[in-house]
């Protein structure tokens, strides 16, 4: 047996003379334009609005409804202005996220910093334009990807995972395992890799790559250790 649908009683423009309308977030819910109270559905007739009104607010109750609607006009300016402000403060978190995942691509190609700024957002610029057909500007506003910024974002995020795999490290037991590697300019690096298990899954991380300095012998390598 099919159940009946719930019948819910419809707001009229009538009632903002009893200084209500319909809630923004539910059309089938009275909101009192004075003190912005929500109704529940059942709310939703004459009778109920106008007790509210002479009960609660009874100094605005004689106000005819040239009030309530010069009322009505400013909540919903301030109510647009509202959303024009969050829609711009989400759009900032997004492009902050968007920067540092870009900034971590950028960082694992290996390529300059500056390729953020040459290549990635006019690519971004070139999608949104054509493909999507919006409005760039204001999106690729949000994205930093300066080589400066690029730069930063990949330190933040490379100091992050270093504290977070030394926080690791200090409660479980690992192996450590050197390497060393010889650049040119006659340079050698220290190359440090950790292997423990998380999760009961072996895992292996990069723990430092460091310069030496000095010499390559064992004394010169475990001080840097």
């Amino acid at each position: 047996m099919a159940t009946p649908q719930k019948r819910y009683r419809q707001y009229s423009v009538e009632y903002v003379k009893y200084g209500f309308v319909s809630a923004p977030h539910n059309q089938h819910q009275p909101m009192c334009l004075l003190c912005e109270k929500v109704f529940s559905n059942e709310a939703m007739k004459p009778s109920r609005l106008l007790k509210h009104l002479t009960k609660i607010h009874p100094d605005k109750a004689d106000n005819d409804m040239a009030y309530f609607k010069l009322l009505q006009e400013k909540f919903q300016k301030r109510k647009t202005i509202g959303n024009v402000f969050a829609i711009t403060s989400q759009q900032s978190v997004d492009g902050l996220i968007a920067s540092y995942n870009i900034s971590l691509l950028i960082a694992r190609s290996g390529k300059p910093h500056t390729i953020g700024e040459e290549l990635s957002l006019p690519a971004v610029r070139e999608v949104l334009h054509t493909v999507l057909h919006k409005s760039p500007d204001q999106i690729i506003k949000a994205i930093l990807l300066s080589d400066s910024s690029v730069q930063r974002r990949v330190d933040e995020m490379a100091a992050n995972i270093e504290e977070t795999l030394c926080n690791i490290l200090v409660t479980t037991e690992f192996s450590l395992q050197l390497d060393e590697s010889n650049l040119p300019g006659n340079y050698s690096l220290l190359l440090a890799y950790v292997l423990f298990v998380k999760d009961e899954k072996l895992v292996q991380e990069l723990l430092f790559a460091r310069e030496l300095k000095t010499c390559t012998k064992g004394e010169s390598v475990f001080n840097v250790v």
